[in-house]
């Protein structure tokens, strides 16, 4: 199941807050992909949208010790996209990797990122 919520800032304002809260957390930011940049330097427009990808080296090292699999899922991303003049976040539940990924020992991890991303949420909302 997906997550969407929808941002009180605009596209650029909710990207500057989520990134800086991350790195507020300590939380590695991987990569930022700016879909709608990459679009236009292929002569294409669209709205913006982007990409942010983040996590722990120790969270997702304890979830792929448990199951190798779960990297699929890893490191962890958030799609930040707008629509006219609303802007939203959107990201898949964690605790769907419980059932699928069979995670029994590192539970607690999956928790974290939950938590997490609701953080996340209630910095731009």
């Amino acid at each position: 199941m997906l997550i969407k919520c929808q941002s009180a800032h605009g596209f650029e304002d909710t990207v500057n807050l989520v990134v800086d809260f991350l790195k507020s957390k300590g939380v590695t930011v991987f990569s930022i992909i700016d879909h709608r940049k990459n679009a236009k330097e292929v002569g294409l427009n669209m709205e913006n949208e982007t990409v942010i990808i983040f996590g722990s080296p120790v969270t997702g090292t304890l979830l792929m010790k448990e199951n190798p699999e779960i990297g699929i899922e890893l490191p962890s991303k958030l799609l930040i996209y707008s629509t006219n003049s609303d802007v939203y976040l959107l990201y898949k539940d964690p605790d769907e990797m419980l059932e699928l990924y069979g995670i029994r020992e590192s539970r607690d991890a999956i928790q974290k990122l939950k938590m997490l991303y609701r953080l996340i949420a209630n910095q731009v909302i």
